[in-house]
């Protein structure tokens, strides 16, 4: 039964998802080949795109294992996502529980976390290493947990290297995951501070440390043997550095999104510190943990120079639990036995985070729906395109992005039309007249909220490409097909008070549009629409692949 609850709610916050499954144009068509071409070959993934400075094979591993059952099918990726959700809710519970929560404490963590920005965008999407990261996290903080109680050395020593196995796999999946040495060892330093009061915790956090340090040190030699390139030589890796702009836009970025996201933290964060000075013990430790916990996954993407929403689950991970402790236990300080004071300071708490709360609601709701919309936009686009006549010639008239390197690894993956030629505007320009049929693809979009779930298009990208559309389509050309998906959003923007507070170099304009306000009603529209060039009558006569 105590797993049937983390089930439920999952199944209910991914219910939308599985109702409409579609792969999206961001990584998954890379995705599923990469998995056709690891099965068998496993090995393999020690070895893919080193020139990128990257090295994340438990990614590509489970990612391929998962194809490798379950083949081209979307429903059955977003299963498992549902059951990484709800393996995830229950480990939340427990940790919340071992750490000396009550089950109502364990239950606010868990809805929290469910219902949060982070958690929509991380699980209403494919490819993304972050809940794969933390499911392997929480099962060593679990294994590590369970060999800090009593318990027999042999037990204990499985327990370690379990730990230790997860964590390895948490780095090969996602390198951001060496936070955890710092994150261990101020853990630590919270025992020594601790005095007397030692035990389970104190061999908690030792042993934690000691698991981190041996992981991160394993996959250190790993990585520098199959994947030597240092952070600054990679393609990827090397925009990944601490230049003080760089890190103020980011500071910007992250500020915004917990603005956004989680400004409910702000009166449980003000309780929390009260509990700290008022020298309540039982409280310490739930407390500090996890705030040390967030604060270590929020610095450690500071040197990137992208924030994204997913990038937050881990700190939604610690912020649940931190929030459920508190909400507890303001929850318990409202009965007759404690003074009136405490009584309205807990119920102006609770009262105040709750409706804090449901603009966080309102933004993750919306997430969910723009999700939904593009990703069933983009599927309807690629089933037209893959009905398209033999050989034929899509030029995406878009500015280069994912989508273009996406575009054709899901007609070939997915649609099995291999035959199909995707090709940026540009090199179509330059190569002339087609020789085949040829098909303009431009995307169309309107009131996009921002900040959002990732969509690789901008509006005034959008715009101007719409704009250079009838330079595109010269000669003769007939529109064969435009869709859109529309969806009702209401953003609740707390995150643009911020915008007139900052100094401009630091500021991301999408997050801070000027034709909106803090309570925005708008209906976010995106599409595609497709032209055939007819080609001149010369060439039209010539020999036609009907496909």
């Amino acid at each position: 039964m105590r797993w049937l609850a983390p089930v439920a709610m999952a199944g209910l916050v991914m219910l939308p998802r599985l109702a409409s499954p579609q792969f999206g144009l961001l990584d998954d068509g890379l995705t599923l080949q990469t998995g056709r071409e690891v099965i068998g070959r496993w090995s393999s993934t020690l070895h893919l795109i080193p020139e990128t400075g990257r090295f994340f094979p438990a990614y590509w591993l489970v990612y391929s294992a998962i194809f490798g059952l379950v083949g081209v099918r979307p429903l059955a990726f977003f299963t498992v996502n549902a059951l990484l959700l709800a393996g995830l809710l229950a480990m939340l519970a427990r940790l919340v529980r071992w750490g000396g929560g009550t089950s109502l404490q364990a239950a606010v963590a868990a809805v929290l976390f469910a219902l949060c920005g982070p958690t929509i965008e991380s699980f209403y999407t494919l490819s993304k290493a972050e809940p794969l990261q933390l499911t392997w996290i929480g099962v060593s903080l679990l294994a590590t947990a369970a060999a800090a109680a009593k318990a027999r050395r042999a037990r204990r020593a499985g327990l370690i290297t379990l730990a230790a196995a997860a964590l390895l796999f948490a780095h090969a999946t996602k390198e951001t995951s060496v936070v955890l040495v710092p994150i261990s060892l101020s853990w630590l330093a919270i025992e020594s501070w601790a005095g007397r009061e030692r035990g389970a915790w104190a061999r908690f956090a030792g042993t934690y440390v000691a698991v981190n340090v041996a992981a991160a040190a394993v996959f250190a030699a790993l990585r520098w043997y199959y994947a030597p390139l240092g952070l600054a030589e990679g393609t990827y890796t090397r925009a990944y550095a601490l230049h003080p702009a760089a890190v103020g836009a980011a500071l910007f970025r992250i500020s915004a999104w917990l603005a956004r996201d989680f400004t409910f933290l702000l009166p449980l964060l003000t309780v929390a510190v009260g509990s700290l000075v008022g020298g309540r013990q039982a409280l310490r430790r739930p407390i500090l943990y996890p705030c040390v916990w967030m604060a270590g996954w929020l610095a450690v993407y500071l040197p990137w120079p992208a924030t994204f929403e997913y990038y937050l689950l881990p700190f939604a991970f610690g912020a649940a639990a931190l929030a459920g402790t508190v909400v507890g236990d303001a929850w318990a300080s409202r009965s007759g036995q404690h003074s009136v004071t405490r009584r309205r300071v807990a119920w102006s708490v609770l009262g105040a985070s709750a409706a804090l709360w449901f603009v966080a609601i309102v933004n993750a709701s919306a997430d969910a729906r723009v999700q939904l919309a593009v990703d069933r936009a983009n599927a309807d686009l690629v089933d037209f395109l893959a009905g398209l006549p033999s050989g034929s010639r899509v030029v995406v008239n878009t500015r280069v992005n994912e989508y273009l390197l996406e575009l054709p690894m899901h007609l070939s993956q997915i649609k099995r039309r291999s035959d199909i030629v995707v090709e940026h505007v540009t090199a179509a320009a330059r190569t002339g007249p087609p020789a085949t049929d040829a098909f303009v693809v431009t995307a169309e979009m309107a009131n996009k909220p921002g900040p959002t779930v990732r969509v690789a298009l901008d509006e005034p990208g959008v715009r101007h490409d719409n704009t250079m559309l009838s330079a595109v389509l010269t000669g003769r050309a007939e529109p064969v097909y435009r869709a859109a998906q529309h969806a009702h959003l209401v953003e609740l923007a707390l995150h643009r008070l911020l915008c007139r507070a900052t100094v401009s170099p630091l500021i991301d304009a999408t997050y801070c549009p000027s034709d909106r306000g803090v309570i925005d009603r708008r209906i976010f529209s995106y599409g595609w629409q497709v032209h055939r060039l007819i080609r001149p009558a010369a060439d039209h006569g010539e020999t036609r692949h009907d496909g």
